[in-house]
């Protein structure tokens, strides 16, 4: 005897001496009424016909998927007593007053009857039902107490069967009684239990109750899918009494298989083993999506029956195989096969279900895992955050305290410097009378430097009022060609001495502006001196032009050494030069362009400039022609 392990795949054998039957083809007594439907139809009808619960008073608990199929309304519409609007108007007293006056038999007539097996009540009543089709027809309603335990009815279980065939061939005939008692049944009643598939009330409410305690069992299980697929095993053994035991068969990752995944009744075999069935039952019954019923007539070593039913719902798709078996009578199970069908819709629902928990719970581990990450990012934003807010604060009395002390050290130094620049120039007025030749020459050197150094000190002591907040535009009006002019009479001499041509052209309709005369000259020294500064030949040109806008420029253009490209973002920087050794061919403290920058934009202007290395550099500004008083 060959056995297989839960890591197993099914092999494809088929013995000579087994026999493999489709359900339909042995279990349907009634096939020319079956050969109409599809076989998606048989696997969607747990039971046959329509399966109802209503309580005492005639409240429908529950309506079977053969309602809606039968009547086109979907049973959730249905329960209450919204199944009464499909039933005849002069049929609903008759068949409501059946579940809600049986708690004391009306007198007179014989309308309840008592199994000698089970001493509970049922009935029987022929009522008129509105069928999809749009016309009424007879059914045929069975009813018996859903707990015949009790000797209070509480609850009625029953089909309905459709019987307008048998009643349009008995027309003419006289009409049967309104109740019908089990030993009063017509040959009518007869053909009617026929097309019930031998199946009693009380095994329909067996199989009802089989069906919930198997979902409620699967429903405590959602969440986890080896669970559940054990708990599938284990539910399906307890409800069909008959099983021995019950695999349930997955496919493979790579899909060339069937392989077991969880396996119940296990006990009753030898430690280690798995019960067996032939193989190809459960790829048949996987490949077809048809229940299979097999039989064993030797001695194999296999059960003496099996059976096998997909598992598969319209919104799963099927997922595998649900099977039991039995090493006794065949007749245990064979009944079973359509219990383990709805079975199969059942834990295809469940496993989907459990699919999908699967994944929403690992989206919900990945999501906690990027919020933590995105917590600890967050809080190491804020701390650095609160760093760079630390350090800016730092950095702002730095640099408030840099230009305190600039301020201060400037105005130290400007009172002496003013004294050295104040004596030297009063010491070479008289040198023909005072100074040797020699001494001339130091005392001009005195008086050049200390002129330099004031430059410098009066450089600081500008920045550190702009950075400080301290400077304020002084508002007038002026003709701007005689700045300009001015500013370029003041370096004739020093661009005559090296030789470099000197033009300024002014073009403007208006002459006159309104902004801060002094500040505005300031700019145009420092652009024209350094333009002498970094000029050993060629020219160099201011031109003055209107823009649109009621705007002007102030071009600043050379012919001298040039900026490197690579330099040409730092120019604008506090103390910044193209050469910052200390053996630079240029003095200067690399503060001109960054003041006039603070001041062009005091202004509400630009400054902007382009340069190639040895051709020259050209400085523009832009600047309103009227800036208006700060408050």
């Amino acid at each position: 005897m060959t056995h297989y392990h839960s890591n197993n795949s099914f092999r494809s054998e088929f013995s000579d001496t087994e026999v493999l039957h489709k359900v339909s083809e042995i279990t349907s007594p009634q096939r020319q009424v079956w050969d109409c439907e599809t076989q998606d139809d048989r696997l969607r009808s747990a039971i046959p016909h329509i399966v109802w619960k209503v309580n005492a008073k005639g409240w429908a608990t529950y309506l079977g998927h053969g309602w809606e199929e039968y009547t086109g309304v979907p049973a959730a519409a249905a329960l209450g007593f919204g199944y009464l609007a499909r039933v005849h108007p002069e049929d609903r007293p008759r068949l409501l007053a059946r579940s809600s006056s049986l708690a004391q038999p009306p007198q007179g007539r014989a309308s309840l009857t008592h199994t000698p097996q089970t001493q509970s009540p049922s009935y029987e009543i022929k009522f008129r039902l509105l069928a999809r089709c749009g016309t009424y027809r007879w059914n045929l309603a069975r009813g018996a107490p859903a707990n015949p335990e009790s000797h209070d009815i509480l609850e009625w279980v029953g089909t309905y069967t459709d019987m307008d065939a048998i009643e349009q061939t008995q027309a003419g005939t006289k009409a049967e009684p309104e109740f019908l008692g089990p030993q009063a049944c017509s040959q009518a009643n007869f053909r009617a239990e026929n097309l019930c598939e031998n199946k009693t009330l009380t095994q329909v409410g067996q199989d009802l109750q089989a069906i919930d305690r198997f979902t409620n069992l699967l429903s405590q299980r959602a969440g986890n899918l080896s669970e559940l697929l054990q708990a599938i095993a284990d539910a399906t053994l307890e409800a069909i009494a008959g099983a021995e035991f019950c695999l349930v068969a997955l496919p493979d990752c790579d899909c060339s298989g069937l392989k077991l995944t969880a396996v119940g009744g296990s006990q009753s075999f030898e430690k280690g083993k798995t019960p067996q069935v032939q193989n190809n039952l459960l790829l048949k019954a996987f490949a077809t999506g048809e229940s299979q019923l097999w039989y064993s007539d030797c001695d194999s070593g296999l059960p003496a029956a099996a059976i096998a039913a997909a598992i598969e719902s319209g919104e799963s798709g099927r997922l595998g195989v649900l099977a039991i078996g039995t090493g006794k009578e065949c007749a245990a199970i064979e009944g079973s096969v359509q219990l383990l069908a709805v079975m199969g819709k059942q834990a295809a629902i469940a496993i989907n279900n459990a699919r999908a928990i699967e994944k929403l719970k690992k989206q919900e581990q990945l999501l906690e895992l990027q919020n933590e990450l995105l917590i600890r990012q967050q809080e190491e934003l804020e701390n650095q955050g609160r760093r760079i807010q630390q350090q800016k604060l730092q950095l702002l009395e730095a640099a408030k305290l840099k230009s305190q002390f600039l301020g201060t050290m400037s105005h130290e130094l400007l009172t002496p410097m003013n004294a050295i620049i104040g004596f030297s120039q009063l010491l070479l007025r008289q040198h023909k009378q005072l100074l040797t030749e020699p001494q001339t020459k130091m005392v001009s050197r005195i008086l050049n430097n200390g002129k330099n150094l004031l430059t410098l000190i009066n450089d600081i002591l500008e920045l550190s009022k702009i950075e400080s907040c301290r400077t304020e535009l002084e508002i007038e009006e002026f003709n701007l060609a005689h700045l300009v002019m001015d500013a370029a009479r003041e370096f004739g001499t020093q661009a005559t001495a090296k030789n470099v041509a000197m033009s300024v052209s002014v073009c403007l309709q208006e002459r006159l502006i309104v902004n801060d005369k002094w500040r505005l000259r300031q700019i145009l020294v420092n652009l024209i001196s350094n333009a002498i500064k970094f000029t050993h030949q060629g020219c160099i040109s201011i031109e003055v032009r209107e823009l649109n806008g009621d705007r002007l420029s102030i071009t600043v253009r050379d012919t001298g050494i040039g900026i490197c490209e690579t330099d040409m973002p730092k120019i604008f920087d506090k103390f910044r030069q193209a050469d910052q050794t200390a053996a630079r061919a240029y003095p200067g403290t690399g503060l001109g362009l960054a003041i006039c920058t603070s001041l062009v934009q005091m202004m509400d202007g630009t400054i902007a400039a382009e340069s190639q290395l040895k051709q020259g550099s050209t400085f523009t500004i832009e600047i309103p022609r009227k800036i208006h008083a700060q408050l």
